[in-house]
């Protein structure tokens, strides 16, 4: 079996950008989209299972989905995920396998790495009245 991810990307605030993206605001809501290839010459099914993480390496999203159709070498599909709150600050990352034959699957490309870094969430104006001048993460 032969296939690729040819393309990952994260979709935020009403836009989609590829990895890794930076500086998204604490609290947005975001959603990952992959591309997966056949290198095959005979049709298959793809298949995607993702692993999603924050920075507290706890899992805020487990995706797992095979396509219905067979492909044709060369041709892509693409997977799209479930909305998830970026609820910390820091590097969220994401481990993702592209696999063929659903019957007993085979791993054919993978991917490990940064998703996106939220920054941190601005005090509200309330807090002015207790003499926050300034905000860190530790």
């Amino acid at each position: 079996y032969a296939g690729t991810i040819i393309g990952i990307e994260l979709e935020h605030n009403g836009t989609q950008e590829g990895l890794p993206v930076y500086n998204i605001p604490q609290g947005q809501t975001a959603r990952v989209h992959v591309w997966g290839r056949n290198d095959m010459a005979s049709t298959q099914r793809l298949g995607i299972h993702w692993l999603v993480y924050d920075p507290d390496g706890i899992l805020v999203q487990d995706y797992e989905d095979w396509s219905l159709l067979y492909y044709r070498q060369g041709t892509d599909h693409q997977f799209i995920g479930g909305h998830f709150n970026l609820a910390k600050p820091g590097t969220y990352t994401i481990n993702i396998a592209l696999s063929m034959n659903p019957s007993d699957p085979e791993i054919v490309d993978s991917y490990y790495g940064n998703l996106c870094t939220v920054a941190a969430a601005v005090p509200e104006p309330a807090f002015r009245g207790f003499g926050v001048t300034e905000y860190a993460t530790v």
